[in-house]
């Protein structure tokens, strides 16, 4: 009777790593990360599944599942998101460099 509605939110993202192997084939790697965000309640169960696949083995899955109290969202007036790069290069006199670059 006063129970409220299960919310869902599912989101997926795929990423490819192509390689070069020590024998000189290219390799490739794919992984797939699902979120599946359940909220009931003032509880939310977020249940990440990640499969990583590679050329030569079976897909190997991995299942998290976490139950965290849902906090009140306050609406942001300001929302800054800064990302931050890093380049590494080789330089001519053979050390490594690094590099930031950071964007807000």
């Amino acid at each position: 009777e006063g129970e409220q509605p299960e919310q869902i939110k599912e989101s997926e993202q795929v990423r490819v790593i192509e390689s070069v192997s020590e024998d000189g084939k290219p390799k490739k790697k794919k992984i797939r990360t699902r979120v599946i965000k359940k909220i009931k309640g003032d509880k939310q169960e977020v249940t990440k599944i990640e499969t990583v696949e590679d050329d030569d083995k079976q897909p190997e899955t991995t299942v998290t599942v976490e139950e965290v109290p849902v906090e009140e969202e306050q609406p942001e007036q300001i929302k800054e998101s800064e990302e931050v790069r890093v380049i590494e290069s080789i330089s001519e006199d053979g050390k490594p460099k690094k590099k930031k670059i950071r964007t807000r």
